[in-house]
């Protein structure tokens, strides 16, 4: 059972920085394929989202159904990963996603990434339907389809060992699926080494709609430099600003679990799902996962901040083996958003939702939701296999992901996400349900800054805080992200809780500038340590040989927001689905917002929607597109 190609030795037009290659595989056919990465597409849009957004958007018919054949993922690097600067570890995955039905996109850091531009390859692009699971194995310019007969329903660390062995390549990087995106779970997430995750949106669930267990790479190419000396320069101008930061106590050394104190104290925790953004149970949480179950940090490719977590519980009822996590979402997930108020069942759940392929962001969302409807009764013992799903019990908890991930019982509609969940129950649960577009809301309370209400309407993705950026870090924690010379107003001088015109302005440039990052592809966590665009542009340039400065540079994160937000509307996107969710707007009830909703929302989307150059309907302006060099999208808009 396999296909492959041969021959990677070939001319390439992407000389510089880029692999020069895709891998194109047609799963229903067993067709494998290498094409050009395409100039005329980088050039513009770089790689990871923005060039999968120029081929999806060519490429998909509108209104299908993303678990269908019809959809395509695409598993992208882009210019600077692998190359060794700052956070350079990155992938991106994009796809119409079968959460929202609309774009989806979720980034992940790690080895794989890196591995496979040293295999030969910008990115993959999976087509079509596989009858029978398989994995995809990339390995120095060649790629075959293998069978995972024998791997299908395994866990996601059970997969990874499993294929390395039957690889006899320990150093093979593996993205895989859990049982959750086997069993079409909407927002089962893809995993790399073991932990990372992109976690949102359901990539998970369109790879296990195409039976494709996993992908493997391996390779020992390497990334030419156009040129080398002045690469090395911007690369240690850039190190040291990191290295800089970190001592002067910026950046993520204590992972993102470490600002969980501080979130609270801003009003930023959302708690009991949202009604509120503070909690009183938080004093000792973190302190007790440092000083009992944290092990060590743990680093992606081409990081110095080393972010990640790896902890343990050596006995007890939640016993869990060494294994990465929990970061900050995923802690405010499964304590306050639920009212859970014990580290260890923290730990339990995040390595629960590892091994299963579940995004830890909409699990513990959708138990909370369970809790407060159960609470309200609007379902009942009936609807939960008995069980009773009182706010913040542990044990229930644990029980709701073992039925997430596998589909049972309750856990069926569950993992259908809170939209079509609120909708099957009706009016009262919809108002209750926290989501834009279909995604589930994440960790960050909007009332604590209000341009991360902006951000949380207009995504396009729907209701995330890392896609395009998470834009009241800014507001709330003092971040300029190198943007001041950018127009961004001092963040100290910031109203957090205005809802004034000039936030959209801020809300503008702190998104052009995150879409920029899933576009090079790097970590974000690197932008909040102030390399700024223009050393972004300097490492830019001097690896491709091209030409940019900052500002070119947000203009690529303008034209790729455009572009994905074309292709939204092809879908049916309107102004209506940048609405915020009614319980997150009213007044929160605690702590330093308490008393503070959003009020103002409809003026400041106008403002945003304006700086745009979109019309009333949220639709961008024909010129608008025309301008950004996307005369084709501006067209084909035109005639629909």
């Amino acid at each position: 059972m396999r296909s492959g190609v041969r021959g990677w030795r070939i001319e390439i037009i992407l000389k510089y920085s880029y692999a020069g290659k895709m891998l194109r595989i047609d799963l229903t056919n067993r067709i494998v394929k290498k094409e050009d990465t395409r100039e005329d597409i980088a050039k513009i849009l770089l790689g990871g989202n923005g060039y999968s957004a120029k081929v999806l958007w060519e490429e998909l018919k509108s209104k299908i159904d993303p678990l269908s054949p019809d959809n395509k993922i695409l598993l992208m690097t882009g210019p600077l990963t692998g190359t060794g600067a700052p956070g350079s570890g990155f992938w991106e995955a994009c796809f119409k996603s079968p959460l929202t039905n609309v774009w989806g996109e979720s980034a992940c850091g790690g080895w794989w990434g890196p591995m496979l531009k040293f295999a030969g390859f910008d990115g993959i692009i999976l087509e079509g339907s596989s009858k029978e699971p398989v994995y995809i194995w990339a390995h120095d310019g060649e790629a075959d389809i293998k069978s995972a007969e024998g791997i299908w329903g395994k866990t996601v660390p059970e997969t990874e060992d499993i294929i390395r062995r039957e690889l006899g390549i320990p150093q093979a990087r593996v993205l895989s699926i859990g049982p959750a995106g086997e069993k079409i779970v909407r927002f089962a997430g893809i995993a790399v080494d073991y932990e990372r995750y992109a976690g949102r949106k359901g990539g998970g669930a369109i790879l296990g709609s195409k039976k494709v267990k996993a992908v493997a790479v391996h390779g020992e190419g390497e990334i030419n430099i156009a040129k080398p000396r002045e690469w090395e320069r911007a690369l240690k101008e850039a190190e040291e600003s990191v290295k800089e930061s970190l001592d002067s106590g910026g950046g993520f050394g204590t992972g993102t679990i470490g600002s969980y104190d501080m979130c609270n104290e801003m009003g930023d925790l959302p708690t009991k799902y949202g009604e509120t953004g503070h909690w009183d149970q938080v004093d000792d949480l973190y302190e007790n996962f440092n000083k009992k179950y944290l092990i060590k940090n743990r680093a992606c490719f081409g990081c110095l901040q080393a972010c990640g977590r790896v902890s343990e519980i050596k006995e007890g009822r939640f016993a869990t083996p060494r294994y990465g996590g929990p970061e900050y979402e995923t802690t405010c997930g499964f304590s306050a958003f639920m009212l859970q108020k014990d580290i260890e069942p923290v730990i339990k759940a995040s390595y629960l939702c590892n091994i299963y392929g579940l995004d830890t962001i909409s699990t513990s969302h959708m138990i909370a939701f369970a809790m407060l409807l159960y609470e309200k009764g609007l379902i009942t013992k009936k609807e939960t296999d008995g069980l009773e799903i009182g706010w913040g019990d542990p044990d229930v908890m644990i029980k709701l992901i073992h039925k997430i991930a596998l589909r049972e019982g309750f856990g069926d509609i569950l993992g259908e996400g809170v939209r079509r969940m609120s909708q099957k129950i009706g009016v009262d649960a919809m108002d209750l349900s926290l989501h834009v577009k279909g995604l589930e809301m994440p960790y960050h309370d909007p009332r604590a800054g209000k341009t991360q209400a902006i951000a949380y309407g207009t995504s396009n993705v729907g209701m995330d805080h890392f896609h395009p950026h998470e834009t009241l870090d800014v507001e709330c924690y003092g971040a300029d992200l190198g943007l001041m010379p950018f127009g961004l107003p001092k963040p100290t001088g910031i109203d957090r809780f205005a809802e004034s015109p000039n936030k959209a302005h801020i809300a503008k440039l702190v998104m052009d500038y995150g879409t920029i990052a899933d576009a090079l592809v790097i970590c974000k966590f690197h932008q909040y340590i102030n390399l700024g665009p223009d050393k972004y542009a300097k490492m830019l340039s001097h690896a491709t040989g091209w030409d940019f400065d900052g500002e070119q540079l947000l203009e690529v994160g303008d034209r790729i927001f455009n572009l994905a937000r074309a292709f939204n509307i092809r879908e049916g996107i309107r102004r209506k689905d940048d609405a915020l969710p009614k319980r997150i707007i009213q007044p929160a009830t605690t702590g330093s917002t308490k008393g503070k909703g959003i009020t103002n929302y409809e003026n400041m989307l106008d403002e945003f929607y304006k700086i745009e150059q979109w019309n009333g309907e949220g639709i961008p302006e024909p010129e608008k597109l025309i301008k950004l060099r996307l005369k084709d999208v501006a067209d084909s808009m035109i005639k629909q």
